[in-house]
């Protein structure tokens, strides 16, 4: 099975944002490592970061993917590894979107991944 934890610093500030589109960032990063995750655990982990900036990380015991792909997985209609579609499913625009509403919020996003 899978174990999802929740590491949300409890000094995690109220933060002015689009709560409907914030949320749906989060559930489209949680459901993309459901997905790919097996086994082991997801952790859910945030923090302010500065006195204007939070950061929100997802971190899973998943497939993992190649670094050669690593920038790939944010374009839309991609999956590093196209097999995994009928696998795996989905539409291909959750990460696109994800990285779509994290820059108008005035965000960045990243990924970093060990293969196994």
């Amino acid at each position: 099975g899978v174990s999802m934890v929740n590491e949300i610093d409890s000094s995690f500030p109220t933060i002015v944002a689009d709560s409907g589109r914030v949320s749906q960032i989060l559930t489209n990063l949680v459901s993309n490592a459901i997905k790919f995750t097996e086994k082991g655990s997801i952790r859910v982990r945030g923090c302010q970061t500065g006195p204007n900036e939070v950061t929100v990380e997802v971190h899973d015991t998943g497939i993992g993917i190649p670094e050669d792909k690593l920038e790939t997985i944010w374009g839309a209609f991609k999956q590093v590894d196209m097999s995994t579609t009928r696998r795996f499913g989905g539409t291909g625009l959750g990460l696109a979107l994800v990285r779509d509403l994290v820059e108008k919020h005035g965000g960045s996003v990243g990924v970093k991944s060990v293969l196994g």
